[in-house]
């Protein structure tokens, strides 16, 4: 019978589930997904940083994060909220609703095209890098290229169909990876990351229209579906703003405080420490928001159930995965990148346990989604950005760059304790599920410490 049972979950997790299938069924398919999904994209982007870490120098990697920050920033500060719009609204799979996201979305990517472009040159004047003006002006065609993406990625999404998402997302980045290093090899410069960057955003796009053709598209604005998108997603606007301030900003502020030798080091010992962070958010933000939203519209005292059982669920994992990448990490860089990165190895290990606090909270923000609390969102998120600045330069100022990471790590814990009696009032939180992942952090810490 187990053998039937596995048989039968393989074929669903192949050929997919429809929407009919139990929520739970859904979000441990659409889980496994986002899992091998991110194996293997993490895979290709190891495989091929250690390929042009030998055909490029690190000021390459330090000018293309650079770019990449604000390129990301632009993306964040004009974040209406769209696609949590499509998939928490009743309306998510109205056509009229859809095409009206869309077309949004296809506008403000050429806005923020043209916004990347105008900034490009202040920029190079105040980084003292006269190349980033050509690099993000140029770079700055990825945001128009993504606006295009098709709105079918946000409505499988709601459906918790992950299948075909984590198929599109993986073939385009094979086919950006294997770009990225001909170009590379070609031209020897930071251009071969640009160019394969935009080659790889259309290729993801086309693939995206191929992969989901559901829904077909076409430039509509209707009045309704406008006005709720809008005022959704008014507040979800303010915290991507400061979203982007307290995570992506950061590395802002820290190319500022370093050589672009120097940041981009600490660009490669982010990729390495993001893994842990970003499968957690990946799975909470894929499947957290829209497993919380069907809960929540079917039965509003279901929502605390359902957080508590994936919270536990994720944060479990999450937390084997941190302390597996604090404790190898070192040693891993120094076996796979030569000697010009291996400092990157200590700063692995302190990202991965500042990181790891940021992981505590997993799902709270999602339920206040979830529950149409954007106005408090957009507070949590203001109140943790200001904190994570604060605790980035008063760490530089006394330790210097593992100052500035244990800054970010200090904050991360403020903000949990800032969350709980938002968390309180509303009947989500789970402090003694956080007071042990906190003892965890501190003893993964401990242990990382001795044995280096």
């Amino acid at each position: 019978m187990q053998v039937k049972q596995r048989l039968a979950f393989l074929k669903s997790l192949v050929l997919g589930q429809d929407a009919t299938s139990s929520l739970r069924s859904r979000a441990v398919h659409s889980g496994a997904w986002i899992g091998v999904g991110f194996g293997i994209q993490k895979v290709l982007q190891l495989g091929s940083n250690l390929i042009l870490t030998r055909l490029l120098f690190p000021e390459a990697f330090g000018l293309m994060a650079l770019a990449t920050v604000f390129l990301v920033g632009l993306q964040m500060f004009s974040d209406i909220g769209l696609k949590p719009a499509v998939i928490r609204d009743p309306r998510g799979d109205d056509p009229k609703f859809l095409n009206t996201a869309w077309t949004i979305q296809v506008v403000r990517g050429l806005l923020l095209c043209v916004i990347g472009a105008a900034i490009a040159y202040p920029l190079s004047l105040i980084y003292e890098q006269p190349i980033l003006f050509p690099l993000l002006a140029v770079l700055s065609t990825t945001a128009a290229i993504n606006g295009f993406m098709s709105i079918g990625m946000a409505t499988a999404e709601r459906r918790l169909d992950f299948r075909t998402i984590t198929i599109v997302q993986v073939a385009g980045q094979a086919a950006s990876t294997v770009l990225l290093i001909v170009l590379a090899y070609s031209l020897k410069s930071v251009w071969a990351l640009v160019a394969g960057n935009i080659l790889g955003s259309a290729l993801t796009v086309v693939l995206g229209h191929v992969l989901l053709q559901r829904h077909r598209h076409r430039f509509q604005l209707e009045p309704k579906a406008t006005q709720t998108l809008v005022n959704f997603g008014k507040w979800i606007f303010l915290s991507t703003a400061v979203t982007f301030l307290g995570g992506e900003g950061l590395r802002a502020i820290q190319a500022g405080f370093l050589t672009p030798a120097e940041f981009g080091v600490l660009a490669i010992a982010y990729t390495i420490a993001a893994i842990p962070i970003e499968l957690s958010m990946r799975l909470t933000a894929a499947i957290g928001l829209p497993a919380f939203s069907e809960a929540h519209r079917n039965d509003v005292n279901r929502l605390s159930g359902v957080l508590q059982q994936f919270r536990k669920r994720v944060l479990t994992f999450s937390f084997v995965l941190v302390a597996v990448v604090a404790f190898t990490s070192e040693k891993i860089v120094e076996i796979l990148y030569d000697e010009r990165y291996h400092a990157a190895g200590a700063f692995v290990v302190a990202i991965t346990i500042s990181n790891a606090a940021a992981l505590i909270g997993l799902g709270y923000n999602n339920a206040l989604l979830a529950l149409g609390e954007s106005r408090t969102y957009s507070w949590v998120m203001t109140f943790s950005t200001i904190l994570r600045i604060i605790g980035i330069i008063a760490g530089f100022h006394s330790f210097g760059i593992l100052g500035m990471i244990a800054g970010v790590g200090a904050a991360n814990i403020m903000i949990l304790i800032i969350v709980w009696p938002t968390m309180f009032k509303l009947r989500l939180v789970n402090i003694k599920l956080d007071l042990l992942m906190i003892f965890f952090i501190a003893t993964i810490g401990a242990v990382s410490i001795i044995l280096s």
